[in-house]
């Protein structure tokens, strides 16, 4: 098992980030440390416009920053999971 970094970009909605949080309790993963904030300024997430053909503005966009310690394995999976959560744009390891 690593210790393993996860950024996650996700609309600034109520209940949004329980959900994170709460996948990774019924499934029974850890989290060591957990970290977030309002996105500010948007030009270093255009990509995630471009990838998902959407306007971003200020305010409606947080970042989450999640360590936790699991295998490759587990980490595909915690990945393709938090991917499919509603108020999530996008999930990633950080390396």
């Amino acid at each position: 098992m690593i210790q393993r970094k996860l950024s996650v970009i996700l609309e600034n909605k109520p209940g949004a980030l329980v959900r994170v949080v709460g996948l990774f309790h019924q499934r029974g993963y850890n989290i060591e440390s957990l970290h977030v904030d309002p996105v500010e300024d948007l030009n270093e997430y255009r990509f995630v416009e471009e990838k998902l053909n959407i306007n971003l503005k200020e305010g409606e966009v947080s970042h989450l920053i999640i360590a936790t310690t699991v295998n490759d394995n587990l980490l595909r999976q915690i990945l393709r999971q938090i991917n499919k959560l509603i108020d999530v744009l996008m999930a990633e390891e950080i390396k």
